[in-house]
């Protein structure tokens, strides 16, 4: 008859027992699983954009400060006519002959046929890295 109490009394006990943490243990915790790695944004960049990136933060000016000297040199050459062409020159006032041997032709046959962000990539080739001074404008194409 003492084993039923008894079993009786570990069923009530054993359960409270097991819940409770004793005064002073330290907490044990199951291991946390890491968070999964955080989803890569792949971001693609037209080659072109990253040179006229590569080019502005070189000399130290956001994209638009140096589209916008560029466009002073546009105004002075060919009269701010991005898509003009001709037979002697053509966009931001490249001679043909200038825009074939600095790899313009990779964008189209004439200056005056790529977009301006291409003019000014092989414009920053031409001229080494910087802006032409506006004030000496060569009618005669560079």
């Amino acid at each position: 008859m003492r084993r039923i109490p008894f079993a009786l009394l570990m069923a009530l006990f054993i359960p409270s027992v097991l819940l409770t943490q004793p005064a002073g243990a330290a907490a044990v915790s199951k291991p946390v699983k890491p968070a999964p790695p955080d989803v890569a944004v792949r971001v693609v960049i037209n080659p072109t954009v990253r040179a006229l990136v590569v080019d502005a933060t070189s000399m130290g000016v956001s994209v638009r400060e140096l589209r916008a000297e560029w466009q002073d040199v546009a105004i002075c050459e060919v009269g701010g006519n991005w898509s003009m062409t001709g037979p002697r020159y053509s966009g931001i006032g490249f001679s043909n002959a200038t825009w074939s041997a600095y790899g313009g032709t990779q964008y189209a046959p004439l200056a005056g046929q790529a977009s301006v962000i291409e003019q000014i990539v092989i414009g920053m080739k031409v001229t080494g890295g910087w802006v032409p001074d506006q004030f000496g404008c060569n009618p005669g194409g560079w």
